[in-house]
């Protein structure tokens, strides 16, 4: 335990030093953390690299790269976020990568050991000491299984558990400070966005999770004759190894090759657009990470996808508003945008909607009148995130996530084809989604859903039911009803009804007073006229009375 805290220590003494090197120290300053650095057992850096040269958000990238796999992972989360970061940052973060070694050969055999319960000679007729690739949490290797089929082993970096926990438990202290000392931590919640980080970071390093994901996406394209996932062999397949088909074939990152070979472009990114509407629009979920990297061709020209740990999922009434929105821009319609924003809940009520407008209109006047096949929507997803980030609207992790997914669809396509649209294609194929979403099977689904949903109350119905009708024939069932506001409401009644009595009243008095001055003539001991002083008292309070409802403002 004393060691654990020593190495948190060390740590966080690192974290603050190494963003007060990099010009944070304002930052770190502003947060308190100063001040609780007296009471740590280590300085308070002050010293901070000369480098006026560089912006603010360089700074910021260089800081993340030299804190290592987990603030690089977070920096990667943040580069998706325009809703929170300026575009400046946005850019400069989109150039982080994981520049890591592979890790000796003698650690894998040992990991693979540990969680496969078996020798590697046993396990794999034959298994190369080379990696195929190197990441912050893992690496791949090729191998043969018994009996003769090739795949991809990954294998999780030792201790990388343990390092990417000691960080987060660092992130989440941050975000809290954040959250107490900055205007924009009170409006986004930083603690909440490192604790979805957490969530993710987590995910990841469960490689059963991507094991299940994979398997969730071969079963969606089962029936698919040109999209390949990989199989998953799950008696290779621990928390920290994840064994599947070993995918033969050009990845999209190497154009000069795909070229080479004489593939059409112009159909592979067709039918990648079409695959990835399919999962987003149809199945409401789909591959996270289109880098040309995780997506290949095979000998045959059919595509393939790799590494499944960042994936977007889509509920069914969001699938629908993001059609909406999708039609919307389609139509260039700036209301329709807006009516598709509020019901994807990004829109507070506190929020000013004429602003709003005005800048949805001003996007308009960038984006809508151009050719659809110039329409890059993507990049208008993009603007919309940073809209709500200078109108301090938080938008759903889900539309940030798919919004992220397009932009860097398109980027893969536009690298490709740069003549092909992705906006004409789904206009195309508007029909189809739309038939999909009021088909039978959709509805069924839903049927389906919600019957499972109050299957609880279906059960639960006839013991309530029971234990009602018994008290009812008991006499033992009493109704309270209570309305609110009633008492006011009849204060209000009885205040108006007096009111008008008063007026009638009065009003009968002067009237008979005027009669009684036309017809008679009364004296008070001979000397005051007192028709004509109880006149003038009736006028004064006629008027005291006009004066008082006149005052109230309930005339």
């Amino acid at each position: 335990m004393f060691n654990k805290k020593r190495a948190y220590l060390n740590r966080f003494k690192k974290i603050i030093n190494t963003f007060a090197k990099y010009g944070f120290g304002h930052l770190i300053r502003s947060m308190g953390i100063e001040e609780l650095s007296r009471h740590l057992p280590f300085p308070f850096s002050k010293d901070e690299k000369n480098i006026p040269e560089l912006s603010k958000a360089e700074r910021f990238r260089l800081v993340l790269e030299e804190l290592g796999p987990t603030f690089i992972k977070f920096g990667q989360l943040l580069s998706t976020r325009p809703d929170l970061m300026p575009r400046d940052y946005i850019m400069e973060l989109r150039l982080l990568q994981d520049h890591v070694q592979p890790f000796p050969f003698s650690r894998v055999r040992e990991t693979l050991e540990k969680e496969l319960k078996h020798s590697l000679d046993i396990l794999f007729d034959s298994f190369d000491e080379e990696p195929l690739a190197a990441a912050s949490i893992s690496q791949v290797h090729a191998a043969i299984l018994p009996g003769g089929k090739k795949v991809a082993v990954k294998v999780q970096r030792p201790e990388i558990e343990q390092i990417i926990e000691q960080d987060l438990l660092i992130l989440k202290e941050i975000g809290a400070l954040l959250d107490k000392y900055t205007a924009l931590g009170k409006l986004y919640n930083f603690s909440e966005l490192v604790e979805e980080f957490a969530h993710i970071t987590r995910l990841e390093l469960n490689f059963y999770h991507e094991g299940k994901n994979a398997e969730r996406l071969r079963n969606a394209f089962r029936h698919g004759e040109n999209i390949l996932i990989p199989q998953i062999y799950w008696n290779y397949t621990t928390v920290k190894v994840l064994t599947m088909d070993f995918m033969e074939g050009t990845t999209l990152s190497q154009k000069d090759k795909i070229l080479e070979k004489g593939y059409s472009t112009y159909k592979i990114v067709e039918e990648l657009t079409r695959a990835y509407l399919r999962q987003i629009m149809v199945n409401g979920f789909y591959h996270g990470d289109p880098h040309p990297g995780n997506i290949g061709i095979t000998s045959e020209g059919k595509l393939y996808f790799l590494d499944f740990g960042i994936v977007g999922q889509l509920s069914v009434e969001q699938q629908q508003y993001i059609a909406t929105l999708l039609q919307a821009i389609l139509e260039q319609n700036t209301d329709q945008i807006l009516n598709a924003m509020g019901k994807l809940g990004a829109v507070p009520p506190q929020a000013d909607k004429d602003e709003l407008k005005y800048e949805l209109e001003r996007l308009q006047e960038m984006y809508f009148d151009l050719p659809l096949k110039e329409l890059n929507l993507g990049r208008v997803m993009y603007e919309l995130l940073e809209i709500s980030f200078k109108l301090r609207i938080k938008m759903p992790r889900e539309f940030t996530v798919l919004a992220k997914t397009l932009l860097t669809l398109e980027g893969v396509v536009s690298e490709l084809e740069p003549g092909f649209s992705i906006a004409e294609l789904i206009e195309q194929n508007r029909s189809l989604f739309l038939r999909y979403q009021f088909s039978g099977k959709r509805i069924k689904a839903e049927l389906y859903k919600n019957v499972r949903q109050y299957l609880h109350l279906l059960e639960i119905l006839p013991e309530n039911l029971a234990s009602i009708l018994e008290k009812a024939s008991g006499g033992e069932i009493h109704f309270k009803i209570k309305l609110s506001e009633i008492e006011f409401l009849l204060s209000r009644l009885n205040s108006m009804a007096n009111r008008l009595s008063f007026s009638v009243v009065l009003a009968s008095i002067i009237l008979g007073l005027c009669l009684l001055l036309q017809f008679t003539e009364v004296s008070l001991f001979r000397q005051y006229a007192l028709a004509e002083i109880a006149l003038i008292l009736a006028a004064i309070m006629g008027f005291w009375w006009l004066w008082a409802i006149l005052r109230s403002g309930r005339l």
